[in-house]
């Protein structure tokens, strides 16, 4: 990366301006820099992995707004539904008040009938035919 080009620019200004540099201290120099060139290189990754995550969180909060917005839409229009139907159900209510209070109901004439009494048959009177009798 740019950095560890930078850092051993700084170390070595700086031991220039100091005075002399010494063996061990370049190599320290260098040691720091390898690590922070290390260090730099894990947190690009975490970075990255942590841009994906936030691309997916975002992805999904996209997807839980369309639902959201599927769900408002239906709930309008069963909302204009139920609207209609209750102006519907105040028409109907309205025309059976007008019929429970102007319509005439027929009142219908029990009409009492007689008790009939049986007929009482008689059985036909047998006259004796003098021909026939068997005297």
């Amino acid at each position: 990366m740019q950095m560890k080009p930078l850092l051993l620019l700084a170390v070595g200004i700086a031991l220039m301006l100091g005075g002399c540099a010494t063996r061990e201290s370049v190599e320290q120099a260098q040691a720091t820099a390898n690590g922070a060139e290390s260090h730099a290189v894990d947190a690009r990754t975490r970075a990255d992995a942590a841009q994906s995550r936030a691309d997916a969180a975002q992805a999904r909060a996209d997807q839980a707004n369309a639902t959201g917005g599927s769900a408002l839409t239906l709930a309008q229009t069963d909302a204009q539904r139920a609207d209609a139907l209750e102006a519907q159900l105040k028409a109907a209510n309205a025309k059976i008040s007008y019929l429970q209070r102007n319509v005439v109901y027929k009142k219908v004439k029990h009409v009492k009938h007689r008790k009939r009494t049986a007929l009482r048959h008689t059985a036909p009177t047998t006259t004796t035919n003098p021909d026939k009798s068997g005297s």
